[in-house]
């Protein structure tokens, strides 16, 4: 199972937020670059980054910082934050990005993520970004109000290999994940699903693990000291 840091850009720097709360914002480096080269040091072998005001806005904003976590980091990244359209998942690809994290798009616009699919099915994820039981979109800012399970089975039917899980409400909380949605989440879907929101303690990790997860995204934790990222990955 993958251990896998977040890198949050918002305005150039390295955050973290409550629940997607651009209200509630925390700056942990000045530096993203420089986070993301910490978290390779200590083991990392993915790293996930969000240009948050990318997510916010509807388009692509860091990038010149994702270009720079590409040319100094050589590990894969998976990136997402405003990826709405073909030319952004092709600039980032050409950058050297593993893998594309899509959220929005995978629900408003079913044509152009059939395109999308047909070029990128390797290089793609959804995320499934979920508030008691229904997907959230337009980073994070509305309720969709499609059930998270239908929603997968019919992506996955239209080719996507992989899912992004975050509860927005455990995000940034420290508490724990939502570990029933997950595990439905799995039991319903035939493709890997990487868990996220919540993530406090080695024990998450374990059970999360348990679980079936491919791997688990660990934010506020790493940057509070609540989990050592080395002992995380020797638990996983």
């Amino acid at each position: 199972m993958l251990i896998i840091p977040a890198v949050d850009i918002k305005n150039g720097k390295c955050v973290r937020l409550v629940r997607g709360d651009f209200n509630h914002v925390t700056i942990y480096s000045d530096n993203p670059v420089e986070m993301a080269k910490r978290w390779k040091t200590e083991g990392a072998k993915v790293l996930h980054v969000v240009d948050l005001d990318g997510a916010k806005n509807g388009k692509l904003t860091n990038l010149v910082e994702i270009k720079e976590i590409a040319q100094e980091v050589k590990i894969p990244l998976q990136i997402g934050g405003g990826i709405r359209d073909k030319e952004t998942i092709k600039t980032l690809l050409s950058l050297g990005i593993d893998r594309v994290i899509l959220g929005t798009v995978a629900l408003e616009n079913k044509k152009l993520l059939q395109e999308i699919v047909k070029d990128f099915s390797f290089q793609l994820a959804i995320a499934l970004d979920t508030k008691n039981g229904k997907l959230m979109k337009q980073g994070w800012f509305e309720d969709s109000d499609k059930n998270y399970v239908t929603t997968a089975l019919e992506l996955e039917d239209l080719g996507i290999q992989r899912f992004i899980y975050t509860d927005v409400v455990k995000d940034g909380t420290l508490t724990e994940p939502n570990y029933n949605e997950i595990a439905n989440l799995i039991k319903n879907v035939s493709v890997p699903v990487i868990a996220s929101g919540g993530v406090s303690s080695l024990s998450d990790i374990k059970q999360l693990k348990s679980i079936g997860v491919e791997g688990v995204i660990i934010g506020k934790a790493l940057y509070e000291g609540e989990i050592d990222l080395k002992e995380a990955i020797n638990v996983s």
